[in-house]
């Protein structure tokens, strides 16, 4: 399954009524709220839907962000993505709220003003009780029906929409069974359609950087539990040794990072640029919906987001879509992400494969090469020209990535001395496409990655 994101169109709509209101000369009705830091994800986002007032659920700013099941018309409002932890796996989720980027809680304590249980997306994060679900699947009420739950102490406690006469939808976690208030359908967001092909083919040569910074899994990293300023620096410096490129792709990196590395770009290196993320996933069990692992928290505490990968391209209209790859079961579920840019009518494409070989999720290397395929296929849009790489996890002496072998040119290959190291003795990061490499290098040092950064320049046959 593929996901797009594009800037929400409530927002651009409000953002132009704004803008006309002050060529006007008219004072504006209403500001534009500003956008969460998490509104540069490609992740799936969901809508939910009350089974028992067929409406669906709404972050009410106006009300305290409480969640109410009264609107009839779904948009940013009503959209939220779903998460887990690198323990729960998926067995839990939160869910965190599109339009204020923050988790939605149950509130059991003083808080909840009378109103036991009561859901309010309230909370920055990382998870913790209140804001952790269990998705119950209802397949007697029809297809993608739950049940939502949560442990109050040694209590059970059901999420429900009050849809009584004088109801006013309010979710609240407080009964202790299912019934028909208790029943909700999770709605995927449809995917943008696919850009139109470029009205031009353009000549043009692409500096690439592909660096896998290490930032969650790894406590050997010195990117663990950073903030994101210091990784932040270490991207820029990385950028500025390769040349100042066009295209940086980053492995392991957490969400909440992509608007601050966005702006040190843009103040350190000069011009408009775009960072987004799509995020790596667990399946819930006993469900096909999957939720976005998160990162470890900042050694303050502090959420980061999402774990997963990222794309930093110029600042234009570009569509953005998160690959789903195919993934062992029970464990990580990877990601790519891919960005058209029509300017250069190319398609580039960021991904991060399973670890394979033995002891690690991929111990025999099948879906390996599933992924090279997959990733190979998303870079193939009708009109655009592929430029993809990232940390495959695999030596080109696996067999992995041949697939691609097949179809494009390695940065790396044709080098004085080619498949260098980028992981210790390994060389596991590549850089791909369409046309001729030129300058390729390998970092020296790791900086607080346990990878090196590569990079090259592309010119397009």
């Amino acid at each position: 399954m593929k996901n797009r994101l594009r800037l929400p169109r409530l927002l651009a709509a409000t953002l132009i009524g704004v803008l006309l209101h002050a060529l006007l000369g008219v004072p504006a009705t209403a500001a534009v709220p500003p956008l969460p830091n998490t509104s540069k994800s490609a992740g799936q986002q969901w809508q939910l839907f009350s089974l028992a007032t067929a409406k669906y659920v709404s972050v009410e700013a106006a009300g305290g962000d409480e969640l109410h099941a009264r609107s009839g018309t779904p948009g940013v409002t009503e959209q939220f993505t779903l998460h887990t932890d690198n323990t729960a796996k998926g067995s839990t989720v939160s869910m965190r709220s599109q339009a204020n980027g923050r988790y939605v809680t149950a509130e059991f304590g003083a808080g909840a003003e009378g109103r036991y249980g009561k859901l309010r997306a309230r909370t920055d994060g990382p998870p913790a009780g209140w804001e952790k679900l269990e998705l119950v699947p209802q397949p007697q009420a029809g297809a993608d029906v739950y049940a939502l739950r949560y442990h109050d102490g040694s209590q059970e406690r059901y999420v429900k929409a009050d849809a009584s006469a004088n109801g006013d939808g309010l979710l609240q976690a407080r009964a202790s069974a299912v019934a028909s208030w208790e029943l909700f359908r999770l709605v995927a967001v449809a995917a943008p359609a696919e850009p139109s092909p470029p009205p031009a083919v353009p000549l043009r040569a692409i500096k690439a950087l592909t660096w896998n910074v290490c930032a969650d899994n790894n406590n050997a990293c010195g990117f663990y539990h950073t903030a994101a300023g210091p990784l932040a620096d270490q991207i820029v410096a990385r950028a500025k040794t390769a040349g100042h490129p066009d295209v940086i792709m980053l492995e392991e990196f957490c969400e909440k990072f992509a608007k601050p590395v966005e702006l040190a770009l843009e103040t350190q290196l000069g011009g408009g640029w775009d960072v987004r993320f799509a995020p790596v996933q667990y399946e819930v069990p006993g469900t096909k919906v999957k939720a976005q692992k998160n990162c470890r928290p900042d050694a303050s505490g502090a959420d980061r987001g999402a774990y997963g990968v990222a794309l930093a391209v110029p600042e234009e209209n570009t569509w953005y879509r998160a690959v789903e790859l195919p993934s062992p079961p029970g464990a990580e579920q990877r990601a790519a992400l891919c960005a058209t840019v029509v300017s250069w009518a190319a398609e580039v494409c960021a991904a991060h494969f399973s670890t394979g070989g033995p002891g690690y999720d991929d111990p025999d290397r099948t879906f390996q090469p599933q992924q090279a395929q997959t990733l190979r296929q998303a870079a193939s849009l009708p009109g655009y020209r592929p430029l993809l790489g990232g940390d495959l996890n695999a030596a080109p002496a696996t067999g992995v990535p041949a697939t691609l072998y097949d179809a494009y040119e390695e940065c790396d290959a044709h080098a004085a001395t080619p498949n260098r190291p980028t992981a210790g003795s390994s060389k596991i990061d590549y850089l791909f496409g369409v046309g001729s490499w030129t300058g390729c290098g390998v970092a020296a040092d790791t900086g607080s990655s346990d990878h090196r950064a590569m990079w090259g320049t592309l010119t397009f046959s």
